[in-house]
């Protein structure tokens, strides 16, 4: 049978790279838990920061993706990190017919420090190849009808696949830069909740039924990662592997779901 299991995890500042932060510990035992229990063939992973604005959705097809370091002004030691990888080219070419052109091919993009910096701690060593595939501005129904047809022909070629979908369920930078104290917003504790229960649908609505705090909360990408993830797996139920606010306005949340 097809491992299909998704994982949430939020990437965080590019600071983690250089900052004693037990953020990379639980990273890089996750990276083992799932290196030991299932060894995928390839990770698809879907970054907030690979956004197209058209509504179309892109996945990239070249034969290596390069390493973006997309931030600036932090520090210079920063920079010294990178992940590249090689991408599933058949996999890509099966979920772009899978998708009947919803899906188009694009070679100008890599991995973002969205994807890369959770792959880098999870795996160092052993590197499986990688998909990555955009998010858009259109609805979280659209993205996890994106995610469905992923699932399709992943199963059509019996991939092992895990799904990554990276981002912070707060992500307020005004209140990073203003050194605001970090604590949980009423936002992450509701989706948690959501989370911990297996109330999937509701997640998909969340905007709808607590605008106030999703307003409040800004989350990354609009949580398109994770709609995309959930169409993907079709949780029958999840965990909650960690949760922590090392800076102002900005929370990591680590989640694991299953079919």
């Amino acid at each position: 049978m097809m491992m299909t299991v998704g994982l949430f995890i939020s990437h965080g500042s590019p600071t983690i790279l250089t900052e004693e932060n037990k953020w990379k510990d639980l990273l890089r035992n996750i990276g083992k838990d799932v290196m030991e229990k299932y060894k995928p063939d390839t990770i698809i992973v879907s970054s907030p920061h690979f956004i197209s604005w058209s509504g179309d959705y892109y996945i990239e097809n070249s034969e290596k993706l390069e390493c973006i370091q997309d931030y600036y002004g932090f520090p210079e030691e920063t920079y010294k990190y990178c992940y590249e990888a090689y991408n599933d080219v058949e996999l890509v070419n099966e979920i772009v017919m899978a998708s009947d052109g919803i899906i188009k091919e694009d070679n100008r993009w890599g991995l973002d420090h969205g994807a890369w910096i959770p792959l880098l701690f999870m795996f160092p060593e052993y590197k499986p190849k990688v998909v990555t595939i955009s998010i858009t501005d259109n609805s979280p129904e659209s993205h996890y009808a994106i995610g469905e047809k992923i699932r399709n022909a992943v199963e059509k070629l019996g991939r092992k696949v895990l799904f990554l979908a990276t981002g912070s369920p707060t992500h307020r930078l005004d209140l990073f830069y203003f050194k605001i104290t970090p604590k949980p917003t009423n936002f992450d504790i509701i989706l948690m909740d959501m989370i911990k229960s297996g109330e999937f649908d509701k997640i998909l609505r969340i905007n709808e039924l607590y605008p106030k705090e999703y307003q409040t909360a800004m989350p990354e990408g609009n949580l398109n990662t994770l709609y995309i993830l959930l169409g993907f797996v079709k949780p029958k139920r999840a965990e909650i592997l960690g949760y922590d606010t090392p800076w102002p306005g900005v929370s990591m949340l680590a989640a694991s779901f299953y079919d």
